[in-house]
């Protein structure tokens, strides 16, 4: 069994890291027909005695300064683009952010016991944040100015993680008013990169193209190989290797496992609560993620600090010998990029969020909701806020149209349908819905609005339920 889950893992995380998919899923929170609504908060359970999940499946994408409209000018007399680097920093703020997620399901099941319910699971997830200031787009125009300047290149910022996450969640009811549940996960960490600092400006200067820029960068790396660094004679790195592979081409079975399942473990938990107020309106509040892995095998940081002055160069005097003038520039970088690593090992925090919401419940079958969500990031709180419209009927049937404001945007529209066929469940969900219409009949009306967006989420899933509560239709015309 231990080694049929590492295969599936092993493709599952090959598969994760080629998806282009940013953060849980904002309509799927008002889904509390679907099994997996515990990721959002530890107290939500489905309605229904046990559940069994055979797939599920999550990717998003998000941007925080430009949309897809931003980035291209059409060429007249023709059908052709051009990326418009002018227009894109026009709609860039001070700080940016690009947002990336994925998750894969690969067993996750849930019981009632008594007054609670207990849930457990294992999932391989990954996401990739990256934080970019708007002067790294001044770069667009050269580094020569009418007069001096200063390029602050300091809020880059990049994270990424892939790990294996084990999961046991119980909830029960506290009061007739209140439940509180938890979920405590083992993190079994795959990858990591991530910046641990980062203070970077290139001063010009009028006078010609002068310029000096100043660093000084560290960032981190966490895997299943040892990386050790070659230097070269000026102290730059040459090359690298993994010192626990033999032959990168004809790895063993050992070796493969010991890339996928690290020795770098860490904890993390999810803990929520609800609250009815009385027959129509019901709060609820969570933390989810709130851990770290700490990458203490492996785990290698580099780290760059230094200044470099370019004041140009005397063309005559290599006018006949380009070669030699390559190697003096070469040279002259090569003194400044030197960078150290070492081999002691760092924790990296879990992107943790925070989820406060309120539901109105208009009868037996049709609610509204309103979600605020924050995850933090680069020392910065990253909100979202989401209101949903949820109908339930017959038994296991959802629709749920949402309508959400995120990365300064409030152009996204979301779309869950859920259907259950005998003891088959069946799921899916959308946030900015767009792309589905479009795919299905080109409208033009839909080709605008995919060019208007700057995120999207997609989920998937099926299971298997048993003891499904019933709601009936009637209860929508009352």
């Amino acid at each position: 069994m231990k080694n049929t889950i590492k295969n599936i893992a092993l493709t599952a995380a090959l598969a994760l890291t080629s998806a282009t998919a940013g953060a849980q899923s904002l309509t799927g929170y008002f889904m509390d027909n679907i099994p997996n609504i515990n990721i959002y908060n530890p107290v939500f359970n489905p309605h229904c005695k046990v559940y069994v999940s055979i797939y599920d499946v999550y990717g998003g994408f998000g941007n925080s300064g430009f949309a897809i409209n931003d980035m291209f000018k059409h060429i007249a007399n023709g059908d052709k683009y051009i990326i418009d680097l002018d227009k894109i920093y026009g709609k860039l703020h001070k700080n940016n952010y690009q947002f990336v997620e994925a998750n894969v399901q690969l067993f996750n099941f849930g019981f009632r016991i008594g007054e609670g319910y207990a849930h457990a699971g294992v999932s391989i997830r990954g996401y990739e944040n990256f934080a970019y200031p708007k002067d790294l787009l001044k770069l667009k125009d050269g580094t020569y100015f009418d007069k001096e300047s200063t390029i602050d290149l300091s809020g880059l910022d990049v994270k990424a993680n892939a790990f294996i996450q084990y999961s046991f969640g119980y909830s029960r009811e506290f009061s007739d008013k209140i439940d509180f549940g938890a979920a405590i996960k083992r993190l079994k960490g795959i990858g990591n990169l991530r910046t641990r600092k980062c203070d970077m400006v290139l001063t010009t200067d009028d006078d010609m193209y002068d310029m000096s820029l100043k660093t000084d960068v560290q960032f981190q790396i966490g895997s299943g190989a040892d990386l050790k660094f070659v230097y070269d004679e000026k102290g730059r790195i040459d090359s690298a290797y993994a010192a626990n592979i033999k032959d990168r081409k004809h790895m063993t079975s050992d070796e493969k496992e010991d890339m996928m399942f690290t020795k770098n473990g860490g904890w993390a938990v999810d803990l929520g609560m609800t609250y009815e107020l009385d027959d129509k309106w019901s709060f609820a509040g969570s933390v989810i993620d709130l851990g770290a892995i700490k990458w203490k095998k492996y785990g290698v940081t580099l780290e760059q600090k230094g200044t470099f002055d370019f004041t140009g160069v005397d063309l005559a005097k290599y006018f006949n010998n380009l070669d030699s003038l390559g190697q003096v520039m070469e040279d002259s970088i090569a003194a400044f990029a030197t960078p150290s690593d070492n081999s002691k090992g760092y924790t990296d925090w879990l992107n943790t969020k925070i989820y406060l919401s309120g539901k109105y419940h208009l009868n037996k079958c049709i609610d509204l909701g309103m979600m605020f969500r924050a995850m933090f990031y680069n020392k910065h709180l990253h909100p979202s806020l989401t209101s949903s419209v949820n109908f339930r009927f017959g038994k296991g049937t959802q629709i749920s149209v949402s309508q959400s404001f995120i990365n300064r945007r409030a152009n996204v529209w979301g779309l869950g349908l859920s259907q259950q066929l005998g003891p088959i469940q069946l799921y899916f969900i959308f946030d900015q819905f767009s792309p589905l219409f479009w795919s299905m009949n080109g409208s033009n009306m839909a080709d605008k609005w995919i060019r208007k967006t700057n995120m999207v989420n997609f989920q998937t899933g099926m299971s298997i339920i048993i003891g499904r509560k019933k709601y009936y239709e009637k209860a929508l015309f009352e």
